[in-house]
């Protein structure tokens, strides 16, 4: 028996589909972005249905999706939620699955924006981007029953982020601070990075460099707690539940952040599942530790937003 059976699974469900992720660092970056939706794509079924969805656009132009998991037309808490894929690939469509079952089994409206990527829009575009929605979604009245902002991987980095420069401008905060095996730093040098990031286990160290590269212009800007929130001051943030995967190669960069936030006396859950690649979120159809780490985001979802919920009613 292989020592990895889900990452068997994962890559035999892919070659039976014929997709293979993409590999920007060796292909056009336009074949990369082509080859990871259609990859990406094949973890959306069968896509669950919802209740309702909403296409939104700011006044600047940022897209928004909206899902919502119930008929009812009260507003509820809002998850504003952000895409993994480098900065550099993916989209709201490529994720749609996890985003309809993050809205069904929580009970509460997710808000996926659709940010510029890069090396077209590099930092702090995407962050400005992510300002923005959430500005814009306050000044709409979608956040006034409590929200939470959360994302993975490099989407993760953009919530947190976004949340530093909330705070710094004190500006409201969110309730709560949902991350799926996030991005935080560009230190290489971590064990995870050492163990998990040749290439056996899907994303690879070279690769989240190169996506380094792509968002940010200056090399100097790792080191910037917008663009690498591991070197933030973190206090006066909401609670936090880090969700991490086993064998991936940012595995450190959650478990440094847990410890971090608890540190700066930030309530922070980490949640590690054994023998799960990166991206593995959007699995749950094949893969149950990838159903379980859903069900205990909605749950905490639910958990630290229903006080919010029942605030706004009174």
């Amino acid at each position: 028996m292989s020592p990895f059976p889900h990452i068997d699974a994962v890559r035999d469900f892919a070659v039976a589909r014929g997709a293979s992720p993409a590999d920007p660092l060796r292909q056009p970056l336009a074949e990369a972005r082509r080859l990871a939706i259609a990859y990406q794509g094949i973890w959306n079924s069968p896509l669950p249905g919802i209740a309702r969805t909403d296409d939104l656009r700011t006044d600047l132009g940022t897209s928004i999706r909206l899902f919502t998991p119930t008929t009812g037309g009260r507003r509820g808490p809002v998850l504003v939620y952000f895409h993994g894929g480098g900065f550099v690939l993916n989209s709201v469509d490529t994720h749609e699955r996890l985003l309809r079952l993050l809205a069904n089994r929580s009970g509460i409206a997710v808000a996926a924006v659709r940010y510029g990527l890069a090396p077209e829009t590099r930092f702090p575009g995407q962050l400005d981007q992510a300002l923005d929605a959430v500005a814009w979604l306050g000044d709409g009245g979608f956040l006034t029953a409590g929200w939470a902002v959360g994302g993975d991987s490099a989407g993760a980095n953009l919530a947190l982020a976004a949340t530093l420069a909330l705070r710094d401008r004190r500006r409201p905060l969110p309730d709560f601070g949902l991350s799926f095996y996030g991005m935080f730093s560009a230190d290489l040098d971590t064990p995870s990075h050492r163990a998990f990031g040749g290439g056996e286990f899907g994303l690879t160290t070279e690769r989240v460099d190169w996506f380094w590269s792509q968002y940010l212009a200056d090399f100097a800007q790792r080191d910037n707690p917008l663009a690498a929130p591991l070197h933030a001051d973190l206090h006066g943030l909401p609670p936090q539940l880090l969700v991490a995967a086993g064998l991936d190669c940012l595995k450190d960069d959650s478990i440094v952040l847990a410890r971090r936030l608890r540190v700066a006396g930030i309530p922070a859950t980490l949640s590690v599942y054994d023998g799960v690649p990166h991206s593995f979120a959007q699995m749950s159809a094949l893969l149950e530790p990838a159903d379980r780490a859903v069900g205990e985001a909605a749950a905490a979802l639910r958990f630290h937003l229903s006080g919010a919920r029942a605030q706004a009613a009174e």
